[in-house]
């Protein structure tokens, strides 16, 4: 599966460091994956290693981790998408891990960058339905402390930054390890995940 890549997205995806890909498959994979990921729920645990933001205890209070699984559709999915991956970015990258991420109640993720494994993430909802992802490339280049004050800070606007939705049948691609991104939460009510595909350069 290696989509036409438009030199708009490229342009886009270099100079903003975010785009989105409508139409890399049909709805049956979308119906795939939904129901993947409702089958993998009972068993996703939250990742003991990762980027964690810094906040502070009560920002952090009622908090939990997000509870993330895989499953083989996922993950012929990853690998199928490393070609339209590799021409989005112009650069030779590999699969390095994917995931459901799972939210129930509250979609809210903490302002953050993605792990070194994530030059590029391609992001998608599995199934039920999330907010869109707030990106800020104002923020490139903050460390995971700075990051951690903004989030922490009660003044902060959370609803800043650009809101990314994601295609129903696409990804939204951002360079995940240098823009930070958060979304801001709301209710989300029923079994709610989001796939993420991650990307690393090998140079």
């Amino acid at each position: 599966m290696t989509a036409t890549v438009a030199r708009t997205d490229q342009r886009a995806l270099a100079a903003d460091g975010f785009v989105r890909l409508p139409g890399l498959w049909d709805r049956d994979l979308t119906g795939g994956l939904a129901a993947e990921a409702r089958a993998c729920r009972p068993y996703a645990r939250i990742p003991e290693n990762g980027p964690r933001t810094p906040v502070t205890a009560r920002r952090r209070t009622g908090r939990p981790g997000t509870p993330a699984a895989n499953g083989p559709l996922l993950a012929r999915l990853h690998l199928a998408l490393t070609g339209t991956a590799r021409a989005l970015s112009g650069r030779l990258l590999v699969p390095t891990f994917a995931a459901y991420g799972y939210y129930e109640g509250d979609d809210a993720v903490y302002l953050h960058t993605d792990t070194a494994q994530c030059d590029l993430t391609l992001l998608t909802t599995a199934c039920g339905e999330v907010g869109p992802l707030h990106v800020h490339p104002d923020l490139a280049g903050r460390t995971a402390a700075e990051l951690g004050s903004l989030e922490s800070d009660p003044s902060w606007d959370r609803a800043g930054g650009v809101a990314v939705s994601y295609p129903a049948t696409g990804v939204a691609a951002l360079n995940g390890h240098r823009v930070p991104h958060h979304r801001p939460g709301g209710p989300a009510p029923g079994l709610n995940a989001v796939a993420a595909l991650c990307y690393r350069a090998l140079y």
